[in-house]
């Protein structure tokens, strides 16, 4: 366990609802790294080469977070485990999102506000054309709970897209 003897103790005594405040802090500092990371790279070397990191780096991440949560829930290689994974992952912590299932072999997660393309476009940078780096990352994801998983983008920047729908995921386990 990552938590000191000392860490441990503070954490023990707080309320369901602290513990609840205190993971979304926990992503939110996540967040703030990365995409500060990102805005570092970009302003050095440009939009290119920002989404070739992310590209690299995002995945491996991503991959970590879900061989731990299967492995700390007990998670299977259906739709509904690889459902549970994305939502408890910080994948999608960096916006507001909602997520469905289409049938028995697909859900959908649609990303309606994305703090960090919304941060740019109000800094005056323009969209970052994240979509090479949103399929790495779901693909990388979604193959630690299924090998079998397809990832479908629908949209992501560069796409043209609806101001409400920053980026529109699909992901399906076909049935054997």
């Amino acid at each position: 366990m990552a938590f000191s003897p000392a860490q441990r103790e503070q954490l023990s005594k707080l309320s369901k609802e602290q513990l609840l405040e205190f993971i979304d802090m926990l992503q939110k500092n996540w967040w703030n790294l990365q995409n500060n990371y990102i805005l570092y790279i970009n302003n050095e070397y440009g939009d290119e080469d920002a989404v070739r990191a992310d590209a690299h780096c995002f995945p491996a991440n991503a991959k970590v977070q879900m061989y731990r949560l299967r492995k700390l829930f007990g998670l299977k290689d259906d739709l509904q485990s690889l459902m549970d994974a994305m939502v408890l992952s910080t994948i999608w912590a960096n916006g507001d999102y909602d997520i469905w299932k289409v049938d028995e072999e697909k859900f959908r997660i649609k990303v309606t506000n994305c703090y960090q393309q919304v941060r740019r476009i109000e800094e005056n940078m323009g969209e970052i054309a994240c979509k090479p780096a949103g399929i790495a990352i779901c693909e990388a994801a979604a193959r630690v709970i299924n090998p079998g998983a397809k990832v479908t983008c629908r949209v992501c920047p560069p796409d043209d897209h609806a101001k409400d729908v920053w980026c529109d995921w699909e992901f399906e386990i076909p049935k054997s």
